[in-house]
């Protein structure tokens, strides 16, 4: 298992779902000015960046990642993925993508992610 910052960004979003303690520091992974390109809109920017992800975490009751990290040539993180997760409303849900994070130093400035199996 490799520790890059897409590793410790994914590790921190199943701990984020029950800690706000974990939401701030998998926060403090992003560029000020970065870009996330998870949802139907990329959001840009600290305030927008967090905004999403607490929008997005209180979706979830519990969930686990799995995921194999590559550090591509031009150093940018590859990570294919795999998750199943306990919705707030009681649904049972699984989704797996692979996501491509570029850096600034060793802070995301642009996180884009691919699914390769939708939610559901």
């Amino acid at each position: 298992m490799t520790d890059t910052t897409i590793d410790r960004y994914i590790g921190l979003s199943d701990r984020a779902v029950h800690d706000d303690s974990a939401l701030d520091e998998l926060l403090t992974l992003f560029a000020p000015d970065a870009i996330v390109r998870l949802g139907p809109e990329p959001v840009r920017g600290s305030a927008a960046i967090a905004a999403f992800y607490r929008a997005h975490f209180a979706t979830f009751a519990d969930s686990r990642h799995y995921w194999n990290t590559t550090v591509l040539e031009d150093g940018t993180l590859r990570a294919e993925w795999a998750a199943a997760a306990r919705m707030a409303d009681g649904r049972l849900m699984t989704v797996a993508g692979v996501e491509h994070a570029k850096l600034d130093g060793n802070v995301i400035a642009d996180l884009r992610n691919e699914f390769t199996r939708l939610p559901g």
